[in-house]
């Protein structure tokens, strides 16, 4: 049997088509590599091929063996994980709105099942997607990302109703969603320009300093813009790191990004110095509010009075103290599930999401695809950021930011945001044996 019959009855045995063709040249390798050494000891070309491809063994079983093992696989214990957070998500929500006979607990259900929803459609359909497309594309995607941005903000900008129906300006406000379509996408200009050695280098920091400019002139806090920003920095540093970009570069790279980084970080630092400080400097002025509006005192002795009262079953129809659901289901939720049902609950919810994170990050540390892990660390890095600064946000460490608790707090933007990386995640673990490893 010559090579071609020989490739052409393995490749009817492997049913995933993008893992078809890197079975099929590796091969085909292998049996020119055997071939040459057969020629070298004297056997002619016919022959040599046809002892080649002997030595490879039986086509059949060898093409079964291979589609068992290179084809999509699931990463079934991450998405039970996910279905078991949303659905505490769920229940968290409805468990925040005790109010007797009141109309807005549907609701308000209803709005996390709804977001929940679109955000698991659009997870499956980006998990059963191919992730390597979008580093095939990849300064489109970015350029696309960077227009939607660039959009959004001159929406957000316009009246409502002229330019768009009333009520749909909350869509093109959603920083978070908007501004977390370009992070993928630059992880794939950062692994598309580590090809083209220092010339990569340049352009990447160049995406990275106008992706920096759009994620902050995106409607949202500040807070957004520097945790973009910071992820995609240390994108760039990671591929640098490990010389992508070119061994020559990296040492007096990772010097100047290790400056760069640690100036970053002692602006964050003194940033964060001065908003905590005046924080505090409300409590003591009596102003009850800090630069977000929220004074971090009074809302612990809200979510305090708000379960005590949910306990008891009062009715907070018509009270001021009614409002505080809205904190209770967001920004402050650990802090009243702690008043509500005590600090078990909120150590049995963080493991929760600790798992998590746990296989997320074991996705990443697994994957030796440039770009799968790329856009991993993305994602990681980016849940990551989202749950220690919301913790620490209700344990009143950190200023009051836009930070969410990924499926728990209440639903929108952030919950779609969280399906979509979760989406991305999936993608890759289903793919590892699929596309073609980088090393």
């Amino acid at each position: 049997m010559n090579m071609h019959s020989y490739l052409e009855i393995v490749s009817e045995q492997i049913r995933c088509r993008r893992a078809k063709q890197m079975i099929l040249e590796e091969l085909e390798g292998h049996i020119e590599d055997q071939k040459l050494d057969y020629m070298a000891d004297g056997m002619n070309t016919a022959e040599a091929e046809e002892e080649a491809v002997r030595q490879m063994g039986d086509p059949v079983e060898t093409g079964m063996e291979l589609d068992r093992i290179h084809r999509p696989r699931m990463d079934w214990k991450l998405v039970a994980v996910i279905v078991v957070l949303s659905l505490a998500g769920l229940f968290l929500q409805w468990m925040t709105y005790q109010q007797p006979d009141s109309a807005y607990k549907a609701v308000e259900v209803w709005r996390q099942g709804k977001y929940m929803a679109l955000g698991v459609l659009m997870m499956t359909g980006i998990c059963l997607a191919d992730y390597t497309v979008i580093g095939k594309y990849a300064f489109r995607f970015w350029i696309s990302a960077i227009g939607i941005n660039a959009g959004c903000k001159l929406l957000a900008c316009a009246e409502p109703g002229r330019f768009f129906l009333n009520g749909v300006s909350w869509f093109w406000t959603t920083s978070w969603f908007w501004g977390s379509l370009i992070l993928p996408a630059y992880a794939a200009v950062v692994w598309r320009s580590g090809l083209e050695g220092k010339k990569g280098l340049f352009k990447s920091v160049a995406c990275l300093g106008v992706s920096a400019v759009v994620w902050r002139a995106v409607p949202g806090s500040g807070f957004v813009a520097a945790v973009f920003t910071l992820i995609g920095a240390v994108l760039l540093l990671a591929a640098v790191g490990k010389g992508w970009f070119g061994k020559e570069v990296r040492s007096l790279t990772m010097r100047a990004g290790i400056a760069l980084a640690a100036v970053f970080l002692l602006v964050c630092a003194v940033s964060y110095g001065s908003a905590y400080l005046e924080q505090q400097a409300g409590y003591q002025g009596g102003s009850g509010q800090n630069v977000y509006g929220i004074s971090y005192e009074e809302v612990r002795e809200d979510m305090k009075e708000l379960a005590l009262s949910d306990r008891e079953g009062e009715d907070l129809t018509g009270t001021e103290l009614e409002w505080s659901r809205f904190d209770a289901r967001s920004t402050f939720l650990w802090m009243y599930m702690l008043r509500y049902l005590g600090s078990f609950s909120v150590v049995v919810l963080t493991f929760l999401v600790g798992v998590f994170l746990t296989l997320l990050i074991r996705t990443v540390l697994g994957q030796r695809n440039r770009l799968g892990f790329l856009l991993g660390l993305a994602a990681v890095l980016f849940l990551s950021v989202q749950v220690v600064w919301y913790i620490g946000m209700n344990a009143g460490v950190f200023p009051v930011t836009e930070a969410y608790m990924p499926f728990y707090t209440q639903g929108g933007a952030n919950l779609c945001v969280t399906y979509f990386y979760a989406g991305i995640l999936l993608s890759i673990y289903r793919n590892s044996s699929v596309v073609k490893n980088e090393r």
